[in-house]
């Protein structure tokens, strides 16, 4: 079957450095074209962007193995990348989500790394897993793929909260107890959504979120932080890429409204950008922090 990678940014570069490793030949999607029937279809995009090329170009498609990579909430809509594909695509796909912890940059320095790749229908799961699995870059199958992307979109919502914690000169206790907190409430989101979490997908869930929550090479983290200084846009401008959680945490007040569960953390980031102040930020965490 062709491989095509739909995104030539750091994810898709990366994909493709394994796709390489492994002796896969593929193309990288350009603009204009149809996405080929009878193909695999790597998407390395932002969650907003997946409705319009999949509109535009994916009319017709049939017998596709169609790979997840992006991670957030479509704005508007609420959904999840899985729920806008299978929307579009009336479920001509065997959908599969590749989801954890591994920076792009890291992929192609070849730093040994652990992902899950999610899956509805285990029939091509193993065949999936063998195109981008190396010695470095190591794939555990799981079955289910909708915690895995709530988990993927909410974990850059919490990244955002330790990026502000450490942006207003709180260290690394205050850090864990976030993550402990963001921990918490994806299990109680999840459970309630009856999104079953499988006990082999710790990489994609809890895994991606720490790596998110630790490193100023996230984006989310980084804009967390510069929260502490700037307002919004001044922020989202210095980061100069696609900050998926600054448009998840749109969505969180309908999470909590369509569940019935309470959200305090992602919550508190949704006020936080809200306010837009970052000279009441300190006082606002402070405050969250004494009580949660």
């Amino acid at each position: 079957m062709n491989i095509v990678i739909v995104g030539k940014g750091k994810w898709g570069s990366a994909m493709g450095s394994l796709l390489k490793k492994n002796g896969q030949s593929f193309k990288f999607w350009k603009k204009g074209d149809a996405l080929p029937s009878n193909s695999v279809i790597i998407m390395c995009i932002p969650t907003q962007a997946i409705r319009s090329i999949l509109i535009e170009s994916g009319k017709g498609l049939k017998h596709v193995i169609y790979i997840n990579g992006a991670k957030g909430v479509e704005r508007g809509t609420h959904k999840l990348p899985f729920q806008v594909a299978s929307e579009i695509l009336d479920g001509n796909i065997d959908y599969f989500s590749l989801i954890g912890p591994g920076f792009a940059e890291e992929v192609e320095k070849e730093m040994p790394t652990l992902v899950n790749i999610g899956f509805t229908k285990e029939k091509n799961s193993a065949a999936v897993r063998e195109l981008f699995q190396t010695d470095y870059f190591r794939v555990r199958l799981t079955k289910g793929i909708r915690a895995l992307e709530l988990a993927s979109a909410f974990k850059n919502v919490y990244a955002i909260a330790c990026g502000l914690a450490d942006g207003l000169g709180f260290e690394t206790n205050t850090r864990v107890k976030l993550i402990i907190l963001a921990i918490e409430e994806f299990y109680s989101l999840s459970r309630k959504l009856k999104y079953s979490i499988d006990t082999r997908a710790l990489p994609g869930t809890i895994g991606d979120l720490i790596l998110t929550c630790n490193s100023e090479e996230s984006r989310n983290f980084s804009f967390g932080k510069l929260l502490a200084k700037y307002k919004t846009a001044q922020a989202i401008k210095k980061i100069g890429e696609t900050v998926e959680g600054f448009t998840t945490v749109e969505s969180i007040p309908y999470f909590e409204e369509s569940s019935k569960v309470k959200l305090p953390l992602a919550r508190f980031v949704y006020e936080i950008i809200k306010a837009d102040n970052p000279s009441k930020a300190k006082t606002l965490f402070q405050e969250f922090v004494k009580h949660a």
